[in-house]
């Protein structure tokens, strides 16, 4: 296959997926052309469309391939690489590939190139952000878990219906299972965001809820604002919340922390976990 051949293809099969999306939410290629000039900026006239799907317009442009995806509500790389509905493609020129490990392969989530055993790619970068993803969703369900026991530790109408001998005994083991669990992945995330700064990557913010990670980074909000948050996750004391914040952010505890008491609502915000 000619390099302009396999353009040609690459292109097609694009069409083909537009077109199937298009149809199965009910769009016309009227109201697709209309919806890509009024609300994306992008003016293709109807007919231009209608040939793009026939296969007689062997071009698209990597602005009309996001733009087509976010319209029709599908990944960008599955309108190239449509994984369960074309059972191979050529990446390249007489570069044939199963369709997944196409997809893998584009999205950074392979380091292999298709059908090459020798030659690798370089996706360091995709592999840290997905552990970094991976870590806190780790840390917010341990966080939950550990929450749903302080919820009911000790509540005397509950544990009547407890089967363990001593429950209590139990939630202290469970809640120490979990404040252990989280301060491992606490300290996976730190060394995960230590390998992205190492590559000259900026680490993804991290939301007030899971900020003392490391609260050197955070800018919305004050260390004792921090120390408040770890006081009331960990159902630690304030002044063991200060120490542990401040030391985390390089700086020097105070004797005694000045800050209100009262406990903050910490289910109020939620990190980024998509």
């Amino acid at each position: 296959m000619s390099e302009e051949e396999w353009r040609s293809r690459l292109v097609y099969v694009v069409a083909q997926q537009v077109r199937r999306r298009r149809l199965e939410i009910g769009l016309s290629v009227q109201k697709f052309a209309d919806i890509c000039a009024e609300e994306y900026g992008l003016p293709l006239k109807r007919s231009v469309l209608a040939n793009f799907e026939g296969g007689r317009r062997p071009a698209l442009s990597v602005v009309e391939l996001l733009v087509f995806a976010r319209i029709l509500a599908v990944p960008p790389a599955e309108l190239l690489f449509p994984v369960g509905r074309e059972e191979e493609t050529e990446v390249l020129p007489d570069v044939p590939a199963d369709t997944w490990s196409a997809l893998k392969w584009f999205t950074g989530e392979s380091d292999r190139l298709p059908n090459d055993d020798e030659f690798t790619q370089d996706n360091r970068t995709v592999g840290l952000y997905r552990d970094h993803d991976r870590l806190i969703a780790e840390w917010w369900a341990s966080r939950q878990k550990l929450t749903g026991i302080l919820a009911t530790f000790r509540d005397p109408e509950l544990k009547q219906f407890r089967a363990e001998p001593d429950p209590d005994s139990v939630d202290e083991l469970r809640m120490r299972d979990a404040s252990d669990a989280m301060r491992a992945a606490e300290e996976a995330v730190q060394i995960v965001r230590q390998q992205m700064r190492e590559l000259g990557l900026t680490p993804p913010a991290l939301g007030l809820e899971s900020a003392y990670i490391e609260p050197e980074s955070f800018e919305g909000s004050t260390l004792d604002d921090l120390a408040r948050t770890v006081s009331d996750i960990k159902r630690i004391s304030l002044h063991d919340a200060v120490r542990e914040v401040y030391r985390r952010a390089g700086e020097v505890p105070p004797a005694e922390p000045d800050i209100p008491m009262e406990p903050i609502d910490t289910m109020r915000e939620e990190d980024d976990e998509t």
